[in-house]
Protein backbone atom coordinates (compact mmCIF):
# COMPACT_ATOMS: atom_id res chain seq x y z
CA UNK A 1 0.00 0.00 0.00
CA UNK A 2 1.24 3.22 -0.84
CA UNK A 3 2.55 5.61 2.04
CA UNK A 4 0.38 8.15 3.59
CA UNK A 5 2.50 11.02 2.62
CA UNK A 6 0.12 12.42 -0.44
CA UNK A 7 -3.67 13.13 0.05
CA UNK A 8 -5.80 15.78 -0.26
CA UNK A 9 -7.78 19.99 -0.53
CA UNK A 10 -10.72 20.99 0.36
CA UNK A 11 -12.62 23.86 1.09
CA UNK A 12 -13.41 24.92 4.12
CA UNK A 13 -10.63 27.10 6.04
CA UNK A 14 -11.53 28.26 9.77
CA UNK A 15 -11.96 31.93 7.90
CA UNK A 16 -14.61 30.48 5.34
CA UNK A 17 -16.30 28.60 7.98
CA UNK A 18 -16.73 31.82 10.63
CA UNK A 19 -17.27 34.32 7.49
CA UNK A 20 -20.42 32.17 6.18
CA UNK A 21 -21.70 31.99 9.78
CA UNK A 22 -21.02 28.49 11.15
CA UNK A 23 -22.22 29.78 14.62
CA UNK A 24 -25.65 30.87 14.47
CA UNK A 25 -27.30 34.55 14.93
CA UNK A 26 -28.72 35.50 17.86
CA UNK A 27 -29.50 32.32 19.96
CA UNK A 28 -28.90 34.49 23.58
CA UNK A 29 -32.28 36.09 22.67
CA UNK A 30 -35.71 34.53 24.47
CA UNK A 31 -37.19 34.53 21.15
CA UNK A 32 -34.59 32.27 19.40
CA UNK A 33 -34.46 30.00 22.61
CA UNK A 34 -37.92 29.59 22.77
CA UNK A 35 -37.88 28.43 19.15
CA UNK A 36 -34.93 26.64 19.34
CA UNK A 37 -36.89 24.45 22.00
CA UNK A 38 -39.87 24.06 20.09
CA UNK A 39 -37.82 22.37 17.46
CA UNK A 40 -35.32 20.40 19.25
CA UNK A 41 -38.74 18.87 20.99
CA UNK A 42 -40.28 18.34 17.27
CA UNK A 43 -37.23 16.65 15.90
CA UNK A 44 -35.96 14.60 18.84
CA UNK A 45 -33.98 11.81 17.57
CA UNK A 46 -36.01 11.32 14.24
CA UNK A 47 -35.56 7.61 15.07
CA UNK A 48 -31.91 7.68 14.72
CA UNK A 49 -29.22 6.37 17.45
CA UNK A 50 -25.74 7.66 17.34
CA UNK A 51 -23.33 7.14 19.50
CA UNK A 52 -20.63 9.90 19.08
CA UNK A 53 -16.90 9.99 20.35
CA UNK A 54 -14.37 11.70 20.03
CA UNK A 55 -10.92 10.94 17.81
CA UNK A 56 -7.92 10.80 18.93
CA UNK A 57 -6.65 13.59 16.23
CA UNK A 58 -8.08 16.63 17.50
CA UNK A 59 -5.82 19.99 18.30
CA UNK A 60 -6.52 23.24 19.86
CA UNK A 61 -7.13 24.41 16.49
CA UNK A 62 -9.66 24.03 13.53
CA UNK A 63 -10.23 20.17 12.57
CA UNK A 64 -12.66 19.03 9.84
CA UNK A 65 -12.65 15.28 8.31
CA UNK A 66 -12.87 14.88 4.57
CA UNK A 67 -12.70 11.45 3.20
CA UNK A 68 -10.82 8.24 2.92
CA UNK A 69 -8.01 7.43 0.46
CA UNK A 70 -6.72 3.77 0.57
CA UNK A 71 -7.75 3.09 3.54
CA UNK A 72 -6.56 6.13 5.06
CA UNK A 73 -8.63 9.20 6.76
CA UNK A 74 -8.12 12.36 4.93
CA UNK A 75 -8.68 15.65 7.23
CA UNK A 76 -7.53 19.07 7.06
CA UNK A 77 -6.36 21.74 9.71
CA UNK A 78 -5.04 24.76 11.23
CA UNK A 79 -2.53 23.09 13.70
CA UNK A 80 0.38 24.62 14.15
CA UNK A 81 3.35 22.72 12.46
CA UNK A 82 6.71 24.00 13.84
CA UNK A 83 7.64 27.30 15.77
CA UNK A 84 6.92 29.44 13.11
CA UNK A 85 3.39 28.38 10.96
CA UNK A 86 2.49 31.60 8.45
CA UNK A 87 -1.05 32.48 9.65
CA UNK A 88 -4.32 33.11 7.72
CA UNK A 89 -5.17 37.17 8.47
CA UNK A 90 -8.86 35.85 8.55
CA UNK A 91 -8.75 33.33 10.87
CA UNK A 92 -5.47 34.71 12.62
CA UNK A 93 -4.77 30.50 12.85
CA UNK A 94 -2.33 28.53 10.76
CA UNK A 95 -3.46 27.75 6.65
CA UNK A 96 -5.52 24.98 6.84
CA UNK A 97 -3.57 21.61 5.54
CA UNK A 98 -4.13 18.19 4.51
CA UNK A 99 -3.43 14.88 6.76
CA UNK A 100 -3.76 11.52 6.86
CA UNK A 101 -4.34 9.09 9.67
CA UNK A 102 -3.89 5.29 10.02
CA UNK A 103 -7.81 4.10 11.08
CA UNK A 104 -7.49 1.54 13.86
CA UNK A 105 -9.59 -1.84 14.54
CA UNK A 106 -12.08 0.13 16.58
CA UNK A 107 -12.35 3.22 14.16
CA UNK A 108 -10.49 5.71 15.87
CA UNK A 109 -7.62 7.82 14.11
CA UNK A 110 -3.75 7.47 14.96
CA UNK A 111 -1.67 10.93 14.76
CA UNK A 112 -1.82 13.00 11.67
CA UNK A 113 0.72 13.37 9.48
CA UNK A 114 0.92 15.68 6.10
CA UNK A 115 -0.23 14.44 3.30
CA UNK A 116 1.93 15.77 0.63
CA UNK A 117 4.31 18.51 0.67
CA UNK A 118 3.70 19.52 -2.68
CA UNK A 119 -0.09 20.73 -1.53
CA UNK A 120 0.65 22.31 1.56
CA UNK A 121 2.00 25.30 1.07
CA UNK A 122 0.94 28.94 2.60
CA UNK A 123 -2.75 28.37 1.28
CA UNK A 124 -5.58 27.10 2.63
CA UNK A 125 -6.80 23.34 1.36
CA UNK A 126 -10.36 21.82 2.44
CA UNK A 127 -12.11 18.90 1.71
CA UNK A 128 -10.59 16.59 -1.03
CA UNK A 129 -12.19 13.18 -2.88
CA UNK A 130 -10.81 10.47 -4.65
CA UNK A 131 -11.20 7.93 -7.78
CA UNK A 132 -11.61 4.47 -6.73
CA UNK A 133 -8.24 3.46 -7.92
CA UNK A 134 -6.83 6.44 -5.95
CA UNK A 135 -5.00 8.02 -8.80
CA UNK A 136 -7.28 11.05 -9.43
CA UNK A 137 -7.85 13.49 -6.66
CA UNK A 138 -10.43 16.11 -6.88
CA UNK A 139 -9.63 18.88 -4.26
CA UNK A 140 -9.98 22.63 -2.65
CA UNK A 141 -8.09 25.72 -2.23
CA UNK A 142 -8.69 29.13 -2.05
CA UNK A 143 -7.91 31.29 -5.04
CA UNK A 144 -4.87 32.76 -4.93
CA UNK A 145 -4.76 35.89 -2.77
CA UNK A 146 -7.87 35.77 -1.47
CA UNK A 147 -8.47 33.09 1.67
CA UNK A 148 -11.87 33.60 1.66
CA UNK A 149 -12.29 32.37 -1.94
CA UNK A 150 -12.03 28.50 -3.11
CA UNK A 151 -11.70 26.86 -6.22
CA UNK A 152 -11.31 22.86 -6.99
CA UNK A 153 -8.48 21.28 -9.02
CA UNK A 154 -7.83 18.12 -10.00
CA UNK A 155 -4.41 16.11 -10.02
CA UNK A 156 -3.10 12.77 -10.77
CA UNK A 157 -0.78 10.69 -8.73
CA UNK A 158 2.28 10.41 -10.27
CA UNK A 159 3.01 6.31 -11.57
CA UNK A 160 6.89 6.98 -11.30
CA UNK A 161 7.17 8.36 -7.94
CA UNK A 162 5.01 7.31 -5.29
CA UNK A 163 3.29 10.06 -3.03
CA UNK A 164 3.64 12.55 -6.07
CA UNK A 165 0.65 14.83 -7.34
CA UNK A 166 1.06 16.01 -10.57
CA UNK A 167 -0.92 17.40 -13.53
CA UNK A 168 -3.01 19.84 -10.96
CA UNK A 169 -5.43 21.60 -13.26
CA UNK A 170 -8.36 24.09 -12.41
CA UNK A 171 -11.56 22.79 -12.91
CA UNK A 172 -13.32 24.76 -16.09
CA UNK A 173 -16.60 26.16 -13.97
CA UNK A 174 -14.17 27.83 -11.56
CA UNK A 175 -14.88 31.58 -10.82
CA UNK A 176 -13.33 34.73 -9.57
CA UNK A 177 -17.00 35.36 -8.60
CA UNK A 178 -18.32 32.43 -6.50
CA UNK A 179 -16.80 29.35 -4.31
CA UNK A 180 -16.47 26.21 -5.99
CA UNK A 181 -16.02 23.62 -3.30
CA UNK A 182 -16.41 19.84 -1.30
CA UNK A 183 -15.78 17.59 -3.92
CA UNK A 184 -17.25 14.37 -4.04
CA UNK A 185 -16.90 11.63 -6.80
CA UNK A 186 -19.14 8.63 -7.17
CA UNK A 187 -17.31 5.15 -7.35
CA UNK A 188 -17.52 4.67 -11.04
CA UNK A 189 -15.58 7.98 -11.36
CA UNK A 190 -18.48 9.69 -13.64
CA UNK A 191 -20.25 12.21 -11.74
CA UNK A 192 -18.96 14.76 -9.32
CA UNK A 193 -20.79 16.12 -6.74
CA UNK A 194 -19.95 19.89 -5.18
CA UNK A 195 -21.06 22.84 -3.22
CA UNK A 196 -21.37 26.33 -4.87
CA UNK A 197 -22.58 30.04 -4.15
CA UNK A 198 -22.83 30.23 -7.86
CA UNK A 199 -25.75 32.82 -9.61
CA UNK A 200 -27.81 29.43 -10.39
CA UNK A 201 -27.94 28.66 -6.57
CA UNK A 202 -31.52 28.97 -4.76
CA UNK A 203 -29.88 30.93 -2.17
CA UNK A 204 -26.53 30.98 -0.63
CA UNK A 205 -24.75 27.70 -1.07
CA UNK A 206 -26.50 25.00 -3.07
CA UNK A 207 -25.42 20.81 -4.13
CA UNK A 208 -24.36 21.24 -8.33
CA UNK A 209 -23.23 18.07 -10.26
CA UNK A 210 -21.37 17.63 -13.14
CA UNK A 211 -20.80 14.85 -15.36
CA UNK A 212 -17.39 13.44 -15.50
CA UNK A 213 -16.04 12.92 -19.28
CA UNK A 214 -12.48 12.68 -19.25
CA UNK A 215 -9.25 14.25 -17.68
CA UNK A 216 -10.27 17.55 -19.51
CA UNK A 217 -13.70 16.91 -19.97
CA UNK A 218 -17.04 17.92 -18.19
CA UNK A 219 -20.59 17.84 -19.16
CA UNK A 220 -23.27 20.73 -17.99
CA UNK A 221 -23.11 22.43 -13.98
CA UNK A 222 -26.58 21.14 -13.00
CA UNK A 223 -28.16 21.45 -9.40
CA UNK A 224 -28.40 17.96 -7.91
CA UNK A 225 -31.88 16.55 -8.12
CA UNK A 226 -35.35 16.83 -5.90
CA UNK A 227 -35.22 19.35 -2.88
CA UNK A 228 -31.80 19.26 -1.22
CA UNK A 229 -31.05 22.53 -2.09
CA UNK A 230 -32.87 25.69 -0.17
CA UNK A 231 -32.56 29.43 -0.25
CA UNK A 232 -29.93 29.07 2.67
CA UNK A 233 -26.24 27.04 2.70
CA UNK A 234 -26.39 23.31 1.75
CA UNK A 235 -22.43 21.79 1.89
CA UNK A 236 -20.52 18.60 2.24
CA UNK A 237 -22.43 16.79 0.07
CA UNK A 238 -21.13 12.52 0.58
CA UNK A 239 -22.82 9.37 -1.17
CA UNK A 240 -23.26 6.22 1.56
CA UNK A 241 -21.44 3.50 1.01
CA UNK A 242 -23.51 1.81 -0.97
CA UNK A 243 -24.55 5.33 -3.00
CA UNK A 244 -28.23 5.09 -2.27
CA UNK A 245 -28.26 7.88 0.03
CA UNK A 246 -26.40 11.66 0.22
CA UNK A 247 -25.43 12.77 3.75
CA UNK A 248 -25.24 16.53 3.50
CA UNK A 249 -25.16 19.75 5.85
CA UNK A 250 -27.65 22.60 5.49
CA UNK A 251 -28.79 25.78 7.43
CA UNK A 252 -32.17 25.58 5.29
CA UNK A 253 -34.10 22.33 6.32
CA UNK A 254 -36.21 22.18 9.45
CA UNK A 255 -32.63 21.84 12.07
CA UNK A 256 -31.48 22.70 15.68
CA UNK A 257 -29.17 25.39 14.85
CA UNK A 258 -26.50 26.02 12.35
CA UNK A 259 -25.93 23.48 9.93
CA UNK A 260 -26.98 20.01 10.51
CA UNK A 261 -26.59 16.61 8.96
CA UNK A 262 -29.32 15.28 6.74
CA UNK A 263 -29.49 12.07 4.58
CA UNK A 264 -31.56 11.83 1.26
CA UNK A 265 -32.60 8.41 -0.17
CA UNK A 266 -32.15 8.84 -4.11
CA UNK A 267 -35.41 8.27 -6.47
CA UNK A 268 -36.50 8.62 -9.54
CA UNK A 269 -37.85 11.62 -8.90
CA UNK A 270 -34.28 12.83 -7.35
CA UNK A 271 -33.78 13.47 -4.05
CA UNK A 272 -37.38 14.11 -2.34
CA UNK A 273 -37.27 13.22 1.15
CA UNK A 274 -35.05 15.28 3.62
CA UNK A 275 -34.18 13.43 6.49
CA UNK A 276 -32.39 15.17 9.60
CA UNK A 277 -30.34 12.69 11.64
CA UNK A 278 -31.49 13.62 14.85
CA UNK A 279 -30.82 14.87 18.33
CA UNK A 280 -27.97 12.02 18.90
CA UNK A 281 -25.62 13.39 16.43
CA UNK A 282 -27.04 17.62 15.62
CA UNK A 283 -26.72 19.79 18.08
CA UNK A 284 -27.10 23.49 18.36
CA UNK A 285 -23.96 24.34 16.88
CA UNK A 286 -22.84 23.36 13.76
CA UNK A 287 -22.62 19.54 12.29
CA UNK A 288 -20.58 19.05 8.92
CA UNK A 289 -18.50 16.77 6.94
CA UNK A 290 -20.12 13.18 7.28
CA UNK A 291 -17.85 10.87 6.04
CA UNK A 292 -19.17 7.22 6.13
CA UNK A 293 -16.69 5.20 6.34
CA UNK A 294 -19.25 1.80 6.22
CA UNK A 295 -22.67 1.12 6.53
CA UNK A 296 -23.05 1.92 10.53
CA UNK A 297 -20.11 3.57 10.79
CA UNK A 298 -18.09 6.99 10.15
CA UNK A 299 -17.09 10.60 11.45
CA UNK A 300 -18.32 13.97 11.58
CA UNK A 301 -17.24 17.63 12.55
CA UNK A 302 -18.66 19.59 14.93
CA UNK A 303 -17.97 22.90 17.18
CA UNK A 304 -20.34 21.68 19.86
CA UNK A 305 -19.54 22.24 23.28
CA UNK A 306 -17.03 20.18 24.91
CA UNK A 307 -14.37 20.04 21.80
CA UNK A 308 -10.29 20.68 21.80
CA UNK A 309 -10.70 23.35 19.32
CA UNK A 310 -12.72 25.63 17.22
CA UNK A 311 -13.94 22.51 15.22
CA UNK A 312 -13.44 18.54 16.16
CA UNK A 313 -13.93 15.41 14.16
CA UNK A 314 -15.83 12.88 16.24
CA UNK A 315 -15.92 9.00 15.06
CA UNK A 316 -19.94 8.13 14.99
CA UNK A 317 -21.92 4.50 15.23
CA UNK A 318 -25.35 4.18 14.08
CA UNK A 319 -27.60 1.50 16.19
CA UNK A 320 -29.70 -0.26 13.43
CA UNK A 321 -33.37 -1.19 13.90
CA UNK A 322 -33.97 -4.65 12.74
CA UNK A 323 -37.06 -4.61 10.73
CA UNK A 324 -39.01 -7.49 8.55
CA UNK A 325 -41.98 -7.70 6.36
CA UNK A 326 -43.99 -10.53 6.38
CA UNK A 327 -47.39 -11.82 4.55
CA UNK A 328 -49.21 -13.63 2.95
CA UNK A 329 -49.90 -14.61 -0.80
CA UNK A 330 -53.53 -14.90 -0.86
CA UNK A 331 -56.17 -15.61 -3.75
CA UNK A 332 -58.32 -13.20 -4.71
CA UNK A 333 -62.03 -14.61 -4.54
CA UNK A 334 -61.34 -16.85 -1.47
CA UNK A 335 -58.98 -14.83 0.26
CA UNK A 336 -57.62 -18.86 0.91
CA UNK A 337 -53.27 -18.82 1.35
CA UNK A 338 -51.65 -19.50 -1.74
CA UNK A 339 -48.76 -22.37 -0.87
CA UNK A 340 -45.84 -22.55 -3.29
CA UNK A 341 -46.50 -18.70 -4.96
CA UNK A 342 -42.58 -17.37 -5.94
CA UNK A 343 -42.52 -13.75 -3.81
CA UNK A 344 -39.77 -11.12 -4.62
CA UNK A 345 -38.67 -7.83 -2.86
CA UNK A 346 -38.28 -4.99 -5.09
CA UNK A 347 -36.40 -1.85 -3.62
CA UNK A 348 -36.67 1.66 -4.77
CA UNK A 349 -34.34 1.72 -7.69
CA UNK A 350 -35.99 -0.98 -8.80
CA UNK A 351 -33.50 -3.80 -7.96
CA UNK A 352 -34.47 -7.16 -6.30
CA UNK A 353 -33.44 -7.49 -3.21
CA UNK A 354 -35.09 -11.17 -1.92
CA UNK A 355 -37.12 -13.58 -3.59
CA UNK A 356 -38.86 -16.85 -1.86
CA UNK A 357 -41.45 -19.60 -2.66
CA UNK A 358 -44.36 -19.22 0.35
CA UNK A 359 -44.39 -22.33 2.47
CA UNK A 360 -47.95 -24.35 2.57
CA UNK A 361 -49.74 -21.57 4.71
CA UNK A 362 -48.58 -18.95 1.82
CA UNK A 363 -46.25 -17.00 4.04
CA UNK A 364 -43.10 -15.38 3.27
CA UNK A 365 -40.58 -12.95 5.08
CA UNK A 366 -38.33 -10.38 4.47
CA UNK A 367 -35.62 -8.32 6.24
CA UNK A 368 -35.57 -4.49 5.51
CA UNK A 369 -33.92 -1.76 5.08
CA UNK A 370 -35.20 1.79 6.52
CA UNK A 371 -36.16 4.53 4.64
CA UNK A 372 -36.95 2.50 0.83
CA UNK A 373 -40.19 2.19 -1.11
CA UNK A 374 -40.60 -1.23 -1.63
CA UNK A 375 -42.65 -3.18 -3.67
CA UNK A 376 -43.31 -6.61 -2.99
CA UNK A 377 -44.51 -9.02 -6.54
CA UNK A 378 -45.88 -12.41 -6.30
CA UNK A 379 -47.00 -15.22 -8.86
CA UNK A 380 -47.91 -18.10 -9.19
CA UNK A 381 -48.62 -20.70 -12.30
CA UNK A 382 -52.33 -20.38 -12.94
CA UNK A 383 -52.72 -16.72 -11.65
CA UNK A 384 -52.25 -13.27 -12.90
CA UNK A 385 -48.92 -11.34 -10.83
CA UNK A 386 -49.86 -9.34 -7.41
CA UNK A 387 -48.35 -6.66 -5.97
CA UNK A 388 -48.47 -4.38 -2.96
CA UNK A 389 -46.26 -1.34 -2.04
CA UNK A 390 -45.07 -0.03 1.23
CA UNK A 391 -42.51 2.10 2.51
CA UNK A 392 -40.59 1.35 5.90
CA UNK A 393 -39.15 4.26 8.36
CA UNK A 394 -36.40 3.62 10.80
CA UNK A 395 -38.95 3.09 13.86
CA UNK A 396 -41.09 0.00 13.16
CA UNK A 397 -39.81 -3.36 13.78
CA UNK A 398 -42.03 -5.68 11.96
CA UNK A 399 -44.47 -4.58 8.53
CA UNK A 400 -47.22 -6.76 7.15
CA UNK A 401 -47.74 -7.11 3.51
CA UNK A 402 -50.15 -9.12 1.80
CA UNK A 403 -50.25 -9.69 -1.81
CA UNK A 404 -53.30 -11.01 -3.41
CA UNK A 405 -53.27 -12.89 -6.56
CA UNK A 406 -56.32 -12.86 -8.82
CA UNK A 407 -56.92 -16.52 -10.57
CA UNK A 408 -56.43 -17.29 -14.90
CA UNK A 409 -59.75 -18.75 -16.16
CA UNK A 410 -58.89 -22.75 -16.61
CA UNK A 411 -57.84 -23.38 -20.45
CA UNK A 412 -60.00 -25.01 -22.73
CA UNK A 413 -58.41 -27.96 -24.13
CA UNK A 414 -59.23 -29.60 -27.79
CA UNK A 415 -58.46 -33.29 -28.45
CA UNK A 416 -59.87 -35.31 -31.56
CA UNK A 417 -61.85 -37.44 -29.22
CA UNK A 418 -62.97 -34.76 -26.69
CA UNK A 419 -62.67 -31.16 -25.53
CA UNK A 420 -62.39 -29.84 -22.00
CA UNK A 421 -61.92 -27.68 -19.55
CA UNK A 422 -58.47 -28.03 -18.00
CA UNK A 423 -58.23 -28.07 -14.27
CA UNK A 424 -56.04 -29.30 -11.19
CA UNK A 425 -57.87 -32.00 -9.14
CA UNK A 426 -60.94 -30.90 -7.42
CA UNK A 427 -59.99 -32.45 -3.45
CA UNK A 428 -62.67 -33.45 -0.96
CA UNK A 429 -62.53 -34.58 2.73
CA UNK A 430 -62.22 -37.82 3.19
CA UNK A 431 -64.95 -40.17 2.59
CA UNK A 432 -66.94 -36.94 1.70
CA UNK A 433 -68.50 -34.89 -0.84
CA UNK A 434 -67.80 -31.90 1.19
CA UNK A 435 -64.79 -29.76 -1.14
CA UNK A 436 -61.66 -28.37 0.47
CA UNK A 437 -61.26 -24.58 0.64
CA UNK A 438 -58.58 -24.82 -1.31
CA UNK A 439 -60.52 -26.57 -4.39
CA UNK A 440 -62.65 -24.13 -4.55
CA UNK A 441 -60.06 -21.69 -5.84
CA UNK A 442 -59.65 -24.29 -8.82
CA UNK A 443 -63.31 -24.22 -9.33
CA UNK A 444 -63.55 -20.17 -9.41
CA UNK A 445 -60.89 -20.63 -12.56
CA UNK A 446 -64.08 -22.93 -14.35
CA UNK A 447 -66.27 -20.10 -13.17
CA UNK A 448 -64.49 -17.56 -14.91
CA UNK A 449 -63.92 -19.78 -18.20
CA UNK A 450 -67.40 -20.08 -18.49
CA UNK A 451 -68.45 -16.41 -17.75
CA UNK A 452 -66.38 -16.36 -20.87
CA UNK A 453 -67.36 -18.71 -23.21
CA UNK A 454 -71.29 -18.20 -22.26
CA UNK A 455 -72.09 -20.56 -25.34
CA UNK A 456 -70.80 -23.81 -23.68
CA UNK A 457 -72.41 -26.18 -21.56
CA UNK A 458 -70.22 -28.99 -19.38
CA UNK A 459 -70.83 -32.66 -18.06
CA UNK A 460 -69.30 -32.84 -14.98
CA UNK A 461 -67.50 -36.60 -14.38
CA UNK A 462 -66.32 -37.86 -10.84
CA UNK A 463 -64.33 -40.70 -10.41
CA UNK A 464 -62.95 -42.53 -6.76
CA UNK A 465 -59.52 -44.54 -6.86
CA UNK A 466 -60.02 -48.49 -6.67
CA UNK A 467 -59.90 -48.71 -2.48
CA UNK A 468 -63.50 -49.10 -0.93
CA UNK A 469 -67.07 -50.60 -2.65
CA UNK A 470 -67.51 -51.03 -5.99
CA UNK A 471 -71.26 -49.96 -5.04
CA UNK A 472 -69.98 -46.96 -2.28
CA UNK A 473 -67.99 -45.35 -4.71
CA UNK A 474 -70.08 -44.95 -7.27
CA UNK A 475 -72.48 -43.29 -4.64
CA UNK A 476 -69.75 -41.28 -3.72
CA UNK A 477 -68.69 -40.14 -6.95
CA UNK A 478 -72.41 -39.20 -8.02
CA UNK A 479 -72.36 -36.85 -4.42
CA UNK A 480 -69.36 -35.04 -5.39
CA UNK A 481 -69.82 -34.40 -8.75
CA UNK A 482 -72.78 -32.46 -7.28
CA UNK A 483 -71.17 -31.22 -4.67
CA UNK A 484 -68.84 -29.56 -7.41
CA UNK A 485 -72.40 -28.28 -9.38
CA UNK A 486 -73.62 -26.58 -6.84
CA UNK A 487 -70.53 -24.35 -5.90
CA UNK A 488 -70.70 -23.67 -9.91
CA UNK A 489 -74.52 -22.66 -9.70
CA UNK A 490 -73.46 -20.58 -6.28
CA UNK A 491 -71.40 -18.69 -8.38
CA UNK A 492 -73.60 -17.61 -10.85
CA UNK A 493 -73.56 -20.36 -13.20
CA UNK A 494 -76.67 -21.52 -15.41
CA UNK A 495 -77.51 -25.11 -13.96
CA UNK A 496 -79.12 -25.57 -17.86
CA UNK A 497 -75.36 -25.50 -18.69
CA UNK A 498 -74.36 -28.18 -16.17
CA UNK A 499 -74.54 -31.74 -16.10
CA UNK A 500 -72.95 -34.26 -13.70
CA UNK A 501 -72.32 -38.18 -13.19
CA UNK A 502 -70.68 -40.32 -10.77
CA UNK A 503 -68.27 -43.24 -12.41
CA UNK A 504 -66.86 -44.63 -9.23
CA UNK A 505 -63.71 -46.27 -10.14
CA UNK A 506 -64.66 -47.79 -13.50
CA UNK A 507 -62.82 -45.42 -15.38
CA UNK A 508 -59.26 -44.87 -14.15
CA UNK A 509 -56.76 -42.97 -15.77
CA UNK A 510 -53.94 -45.78 -14.46
CA UNK A 511 -54.80 -49.46 -14.14
CA UNK A 512 -52.74 -50.08 -11.69
CA UNK A 513 -53.03 -53.08 -8.66
CA UNK A 514 -51.57 -52.50 -6.26
CA UNK A 515 -51.77 -48.41 -6.99
CA UNK A 516 -49.12 -45.94 -5.05
CA UNK A 517 -50.48 -43.15 -3.86
CA UNK A 518 -50.05 -41.05 -6.86
CA UNK A 519 -51.63 -43.46 -8.90
CA UNK A 520 -54.62 -42.94 -6.40
CA UNK A 521 -54.87 -39.25 -6.93
CA UNK A 522 -54.87 -39.36 -10.34
CA UNK A 523 -57.37 -41.94 -10.67
CA UNK A 524 -59.72 -39.68 -7.74
CA UNK A 525 -60.85 -36.70 -10.19
CA UNK A 526 -63.18 -34.66 -11.62
CA UNK A 527 -63.42 -34.10 -15.26
CA UNK A 528 -65.00 -31.29 -17.32
CA UNK A 529 -65.81 -32.06 -20.78
CA UNK A 530 -67.35 -29.72 -22.72
CA UNK A 531 -70.58 -30.50 -24.46
CA UNK A 532 -71.67 -30.94 -28.17
CA UNK A 533 -74.74 -28.95 -28.79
Amino acid sequence: MRNYVFVILAIFCTMQVQAQGFVSGDTNSEMAEASSDYTLNKIGDNGFKFETLTTGINSKYADYGSGLFMGKFISFSARKIGAIAPKDPATNEPFTKLYCSDILENYDLTRPLLFSSILNKNENLATVSFSQDGNVMFFTKNKDGDTQHYQLYRAELNPERQGEWIKMTKLPFNSDGYSVENPHLSKDGKTLYFASNMPSSKGGYDIFKVEVHGPDSYGEVMPIEGLINTEKDEKFPHLSVDEKFMFFSSKGHENFGGYDVFKSRRTKKGYVTILNLGNTINTQKDEIAFVPATERIGYITSNKEGGYGNHDIYRITEYVLKQTVSGKAIDFETGIPLANAEVKLIDTDGTEVGNMITNEKGEFNFPLSSFEYYTIVSGKEGFYKGSTIFNTDNRTPEYEADVTLKAIPAPIVVEEEKSYIKIDNILFDYDSAKIKEISKITLNKVVATLNENPEISVALGAHTDFRGNDAYNMKLSDRRAASAVAYLISKGISKDRLTSKGYGESQPVIDCSPCSEKEHETNRRIEFIIMEN
